[in-house]
């Protein structure tokens, strides 16, 4: 019979061996989820991820033609500085050992804009936090007085570009060792894609550290896999234009993991082949709605990472920062909203024969895209502001609105088409082919995308790879 310690020391061995176990967890194509929060690890590192901060120089607001739209803009502009000051003396506060920037650091490119968030990201670097930051659609050659590559590079020489120990030749792109053992590609997509020769260099140093053992994560402005699926469809100018080869090619020499923003959406993406996979981490806009940026714990050899948000709440000069960012926010839909009816409408005008086959006025269906676009957006509308503010939250299947949302997306849109059809007194008989048509429109022009918008899963068109991943609060354990 055993004696009372040694029974005590088979259940500590049990219970290690099934903490190492969990804590070690990766999955067949070496990316894993987890909620195994009670695993410490030795020399865990804090890093802080932010994006799309777009800051304009309060010294732009008056009197010059940087100061024109602001008004109607989708981002609180007049307080951009003043949410980077509160953010960056948080992190001095909180003390993360590195803080990434994926791109927009600007409004509009412009060097007095710049100037401000070297002066305050300066702040950190004097702190011992290590920054490295890349570049956004918004930061270069945005307009004719905007900063150049060359004085991008020189002006935030002392946050990230210091850090590099290679740089490319062809790109604003650099790679650098940040933190012992965890290697950064830190990418320039500011044009919206990678060239070939950049992409090869990435690679090659990609190779290059993954010999010498080290964990090889990338950042970068734009999107490298889609967020849900048709995103490339419906929103091609957030995702890299050549973002199937990137993809592939990193997954092949081994990346799991990249950090990208652009979109203004918190959301976690997964694509999966049966051999290998990779997370794409997009980051929200810390001055739009809802105001957030990442919180990582990361584990000693870079293989756990652990996901929580930060959000801004309030400022010494509004109380309210997300009630204020949440009305900007307003401001924008509509124009998202116009754009994806623009996308919709070839495939409609397409089917336009099937009026002729009916003998029906062509105005049963609107007859311009303009039109079209005015019918869409007053009857869908609302409807889809709501699931693009889900959208922008992150999380959208817990939304207790998700499901229903996704059903009434359609009614409402077949509801469009009916009275449409009942105005133009379509006879009972041919009114019911234009429904079944109507129908048929929305399944393959709307309902796939919007249903993996709404229920946070992507690959859906892929049963045995689908994806879902919890887009703020996760554990993502990445093999090496």
């Amino acid at each position: 019979m055993r004696s009372l310690m040694q029974w005590v020391i088979v259940v500590i061995l049990i219970w290690s061996t099934t903490a190492f176990t969990s804590c070690n967890h990766v999955s067949k194509n070496n990316v894993g989820y987890g909620d195994d929060s009670n695993c410490s690890e030795n020399n865990e590192k804090n890093i802080w991820v932010l994006s799309d901060i777009h800051v304009m120089a309060p010294e732009l607001f008056h009197g010059t033609d940087k100061a024109e739209g602001v008004s109607q803009s989708s981002k609180p502009l007049p307080y951009s500085a003043e949410i980077l000051d509160w953010v960056v003396d948080s992190a001095l506060s909180a003390n993360p050992n590195l803080i990434l920037i994926t791109g927009d650091l600007t409004e509009n490119g412009d060097m007095m804009s710049h100037q401000q968030v070297v002066r305050k990201l300066s702040q950190l670097r004097s702190a011992g936090i290590k920054v490295a930051v890349v570049p956004g659609n918004h930061d270069i050659d945005n307009t004719a007085d905007s900063t150049s590559s060359q004085q991008f590079a020189e002006l935030y020489k002392d946050l990230g570009y210091n850090l590099a120990y290679a740089r490319d030749t062809a790109s604003l792109s650099y790679v650098c060792e940040p933190l012992d053992g965890l290697v950064l590609l830190c990418i320039d997509t500011a044009s919206g894609s990678i060239n070939e020769p950049t992409l090869t260099w990435l690679l090659d140093q990609t190779d290059k550290a993954r010999a010498k053992k080290k964990q090889v994560v990338a950042m970068l402005h734009y999107n490298v896999t889609e967020h849900y699926d048709r995103q490339s469809f419906m929103q091609r100018k957030y995702i890299l234009t050549n973002y199937k080869d990137v993809r592939q090619k990193l997954m092949q020499h081994g990346i799991r993991l990249v950090f990208t923003g652009h979109t203004h959406v918190n959301d976690i993406a997964q694509f999966r082949t049966e051999a290998d996979s990779l997370v794409d981490v997009e980051t929200g806009s810390l001055l739009a709605y809802p105001n957030g940026w990442r919180r990582i714990r990361v584990n000693g050899d870079f293989t756990k990472w652990d996901f929580s948000m930060g959000y801004v709440k309030r400022i010494p000069s509004l109380a309210d920062v997300q009630k204020v960012s949440y009305q900007y926010c307003l401001n924008s839909l509509i124009s998202i909203v116009r754009g994806n009816a623009d996308v919709f409408w070839p495939a409609l005008e397409r089917k336009r024969s099937v009026l002729d086959n009916f003998k029906l006025n062509k105005a049963v269906i609107p007859e311009t895209a303009d039109e079209f676009r005015k019918w869409f957006v007053n009857g869908m509308g609302d409807k889809m502001y709501e699931a693009l503010i889900m959208h922008f939250e992150g999380d959208e299947d817990k939304n207790p609105r998700s499901e229903a949302l996704i059903k009434e997306l359609k009614e409402t849109l077949m509801d469009m088409f009916r009275k449409r059809f009942t105005a133009y007194q379509v006879p009972a008989d041919k009114k019911y082919f234009l429904l079944l048509f109507a129908n048929a429109y929305y399944n393959k022009t709307f309902q796939l995308q919007m249903e993996s918008m709404l229920s946070d899963k992507n690959q859906l068109s892929e049963d045995d790879m689908l994806s879902m991943t919890d887009d703020l609060n996760t554990t993502l354990y990445i093999g090496k």
